[in-house]
């Protein structure tokens, strides 16, 4: 009791002194400011009148009252406060970073300008329907302090009664009109700017897909009538001095393929052979690729109607490809045709035919291992000339323990490969109806295998092979389909010390014998779309893979029993596995984003199978996990036992996890995080020699929290994190012993080093 209330004694102390040290640096914050001036905190605006959006109209206005206030990092404007306390120089240093890097000078009342703000707010007003507003500006200073509040009587915001499309017989007219189903200005949408503009853009869009390729939106204006009681009638007028090739449709007379394009040979094109193909004429000097690729993705073609949709599809799938390192489109007009005619020219430049990408890197894991990896991955595109490519993934390295309380020190080594071989075109026993999609559907064929050695525990083989499918629907969905999936695990030379571990526990024996997995995998991503003006940004990854169910139609039944099936000799399992990792980014400052991460994960073993393989069960734990406990040691449940922090193979069936982050930029490349991580993993039922391991309704007492600061330097080509983490609380304890706060001692070297869990990795965790 008396040690609690010495550590609660310093911790108000700390608080403290932190408060002591803001207030100090927020009564220097003037330091710069004229004392005939004050400090512009903000502009703040008031409505005579309730408005429909109120909050979304209130952004908008806010954003034309530049220059903004200095920005605020979690409720304290810290880069003035760093301007504040520092002063400027030209040397580099902690002075420099202070004032010039992270410091931000004082935003004055003089620099407004309330008159122009207040201009711009009104011309904001009008773009969005509200044509008869009313604004006044008052500025409020209090102390050293000051800001605008500008009142604002809104009026009635108009809407759109009718909208009118032009009625006479000409082609133009009659093309015009005929979109009017789709209009963005029906009955009622609100009389805006945007509204006006998104329908112009419309406009000059369908008819560009009709084939009038010289229209634009300037060509169309949209007369408005105001004089009805808050209604607007609307009429979409053609230009008069519309130029006569806007009026035009045109076709497609020559579409020339470039696919092995170079300014270096620019001068001999004409002299290079052409191929009449179907729908084009395809030119290749070497020749490099086959005009099969492009009769599969190329939507324009010669005697079409010009489209503008398939000629961005056309660029997109070419880009997609991921063969051309540049994509650029001609158009020329033909001169000697009756029929308005375009001849089209598309020049590809190929990427280098194979690339060789090598990565090197050294890490320290919190499980006291240190060691280093390398990794090579060569690419050859284009190998059969059909836009296909091969991977050819190895890595291998080894990690020492370096720090230990036997004095035991041993090194584990892993070496892994994996080809994969991408062919854009899907291979399937039945027509499938074509999708002219951006995104070109893939076929996939991978195989792979990986040795792991580690000298105390065991030595693990695997082998995989996999068939499946690439393909997006849309811009945000992108589905991975493998319906066969073969994997040879093999686990052998297991030391005597981890035997004795497999003995005490025969489902962890059970899931590192010898095993076939044969089934099938399905992924589904989300992607949101990014804007610069998004707030947040979502993914999510949701997988399911099934094994077993297809292989057990073609063996033999077990003949004792009880006993596995097994096929060629090796018994096969049996499960179904699901997962969903969703994460969310938002955006709060320039400087601070808030990312957030959920995921969860259940396996179901049946049948053949007691218990999911080794390799396919959950870990939790690690760099970019739980970061206060090391991989493997942490679980199933609140079971605990005297090998599981040496050995960390700690795994299971269910798991749960939360991970939160706050990120703030303090400079172009230097950035900090402060987190939190919850989560545990668990088997579904409790196993006989491992008590607290099962999923039960009282799970979420079995969860462990930690916390914890991080460092990272993100160079674009690269990001070096460190993150230093503490447990808050620990399941494996008595239930109402779980949560450590209390047992927090930073001045304690035995407490830090028992505690503290330094990750040094590559990357965000999330």
């Amino acid at each position: 009791m008396i040690k609690t209330s010495r550590k609660a004694s310093i911790w108000f102390k700390l608080c403290i002194i932190s408060t002591l040290l803001v207030v100090v640096s927020s009564c220097n914050i003037y330091r710069y400011v004229p004392e005939k001036d004050h400090l512009f905190t903000g502009s703040k605006i008031k409505f005579t009148s309730e408005i429909e959006n109120e909050s979304d109209v209130k952004s908008a206005l806010l954003s034309k009252t530049w220059p903004a206030p200095n920005q605020k990092i979690v409720l304290l404007p810290l880069p003035l406060i760093s301007y504040s306390i520092s002063k400027p120089t030209t040397k580099k240093g902690l002075n420099y970073l202070l004032h010039q890097s992270f410091g931000e000078p004082p935003v004055l009342i003089s620099q407004t300008k309330p008159n122009d703000m207040r201009r711009r707010m009104l011309s904001q007003m009008r773009d969005m329907g509200f044509l008869k507003s009313i604004i006044r500006d008052t500025i409020v200073l209090n102390k050293r302090k000051g800001e605008i509040l500008f009142t604002i009587t809104p009026g009635e915001r108009y809407s759109i009664d009718t909208l009118i499309f032009p009625s006479d017989s000409s082609k133009l007219s009659k093309a015009i009109a005929s979109t009017s189903q789709q209009t963005l200005l029906v009955k009622g949408t609100p009389f805006t700017l945007e509204n006006i503009m998104a329908e112009r853009e419309r406009i000059a869009m369908e008819l560009r897909n009709m084939g009038y390729f010289y229209f634009i939106p300037d060509f169309i204006s949209v007369a408005a009538d105001t004089n009805h009681n808050n209604h607007v009638y609307t009429q979409v007028v053609v230009k008069p001095a519309l130029p006569n090739e806007a009026s035009k449709t045109y076709k497609i007379r020559n579409f020339t393929i470039y696919s092995n394009y170079s300014s270096d040979r620019d001068s001999i094109l004409h002299k290079i052979p052409i191929n009449q193909e179907d729908g084009f004429k395809h030119v290749d000097t070497l020749p490099r690729f086959k005009p099969v690729l492009f009769r599969q993705n190329i939507l324009l073609k010669e005697g079409d109607i010009y489209s503008y949709t398939n000629q961005r599809t056309t660029v997109q799938r070419m880009v997609n490809l991921n063969n051309f390192k540049f994509i650029n489109t001609t158009f020329t007009l033909a001169d000697s045709t009756a029929t308005p005619s375009l001849d089209v020219e598309l020049y590809l430049t190929p990427y280098t035919r194979r690339s060789l990408q090598a990565e090197i890197g050294a890490y320290s894991k919190s499980n006291n291992f240190a060691g280093t990896e390398v990794k090579l991955k060569l690419t050859n595109r284009n190998l059969f000339h059909k836009g296909d490519h091969i991977d050819l993934d190895l890595s291998g390295g080894f990690e020492r323990l370096v720090k230990s309380k036997n004095n035991e020190y041993y090194s584990n080594q892993n070496v892994a490969g994996a080809l994969n071989f991408y062919r854009p075109v899907f291979y399937i026993p039945f027509k499938l109806r074509r999708i002219d999609s951006d995104f070109i559907p893939r076929n996939r064929i991978s195989a792979g295998a990986e040795y792991l050695r580690k000298p105390k525990l065991y030595t693990a083989r695997s082998v995989r092979v996999s068939f499946g499918y690439l393909w997006k629907t849309g811009e945000n969905w992108e589905h991975i389909f493998d319906p066969l999936v073969i994997n040879l695990i093999n686990p052998t030379n297991i030391t005597p010390e981890y035997d004795s571990t497999l003995a005490a526990d025969p489902n962890l024996a059970k899931s590192f014998e010898k095993q076939f997995i044969v089934g099938g995998e399905y992924t589904l991503n989300y992607s949101s779309t990014l804007k610069n003006t998004s707030i947040f940004r979502f993914n999510n990854s949701t997988s399911i893979g099934l094994s077993g169910n297809l292989l057990s139609l073609f063996v033999k039944p077990a003949s004792i029993s009880g006993d596995q099936e097994d096929f060629l000799g090796i018994p096969y399992a049996q499960y179904l596995l699901a997962s969903n990792d969703f994460r969310v980014y938002m955006k709060l400052t320039k400087r601070i984003n808030w990312v957030n991460r959920l995921f969860f994960g259940y396996g179901y073993s049946y049948a053949n199978s007691e218990i999911m393989p080794y390799l396919k069960q959950f870990f939790i734990g690690g760099s970019n996990s739980l970061r206060a406990f090391r991989t493997g040691t942490l679980g199933p449940g609140s079971y605990t036992d005297s090998l599981i922090q040496s050995q960390a193979v700690q795994a299971g069936e269910i798991k749960f996890e939360y991970n939160s982050e706050f990120r703030l930029k303090l400079t172009k490349y230097l950035f900090s995080a402060l987190f939190a991580d919850v989560g545990n993993i668990w088997f579904r039922k409790e196993q006989p020699d491992a008590p607290g391991s099962g999923f039960t309704r009282n799970w979420h007492k079995e969860l462990a929290v930690d916390a914890g600061i991080g460092l990272r330097i993100d160079a674009n080509i690269m990001v070096i994190r460190l993150d230093v983490a503490i447990p808050l609380r620990i399941p494996s304890l008595p239930e109402n012993q779980r949560w450590v706060i209390s047992d927090v001692d930073i001045g304690s070297k035995t407490w830090r080093k028992n505690n503290v869990v330094l990750n040094i990795a590559f990357g965000y965790p999330f």
